[in-house]
């Protein structure tokens, strides 16, 4: 049997939870903040609009509300969601140790904790992005498991690895 080119033993914290939302909400998508300030300026043309002519003063004042309203929502929906993942874990995935053995073709995940393993080759992965504190695997467009940056020994060898392996699904974010 081939030993993995790399093993990782890594967490996810309530905190590491917490920013992976905000990264999923705000920076997986590029067009998110684009689209709040075009919906936000839309809306705020509307309610400015004063017997078929434009109020550019109350234009700015709706626009700035309503850009605020809705990244409030947002927020919110992210504290929220946060709140209700930790609230419900009542099997301990938070602190527990994953193992990760990286090999030629395939991952094997393990958690001693949960009592779970399981395998995945690179091609069944949708996604993988890098982001300052982490490498987040997208299994699916919805779902994912994220690699803390200081729990890697060789970061250098192993971004070149996994970014090899992930050539046309890769995004740095």
């Amino acid at each position: 049997m081939e030993d993995p080119k790399f093993i990782i033993n890594t967490i996810m914290t309530k905190e590491d939870y917490r920013k992976f939302l905000y990264i999923a909400t705000f920076r997986r998508n590029k067009l998110i903040i684009p689209f709040i300030v075009l919906i936000s300026l839309v809306g705020a043309t509307i309610i400015s609009l004063d017997n078929g002519s434009l109020n550019v003063i109350g234009l700015i004042i709706s626009w700035i509300f309503l850009f605020a309203l809705a990244i409030g929502l947002v927020l919110f929906k992210v504290e929220r969601k946060n709140a209700q993942r930790v609230k419900t874990d009542k099997t301990g995935a938070f602190d527990s140790i994953n193992t990760l053995k990286f090999y030629d073709d395939r991952m094997v995940m393990g958690n001693e904790v949960l009592k779970s393993t399981g395998e995945l080759k690179y091609s069944q992965f949708h996604a993988l992005m890098k982001s300052k504190d982490y490498f987040i695997f997208y299994i699916t467009a919805n779902q994912a498991s994220l690699i803390r940056k200081q729990d890697i020994e060789d970061i250098t060898a192993f971004e070149e690895f996994i970014l090899e392996k992930f050539e046309n699904r890769y995004k740095s974010i």
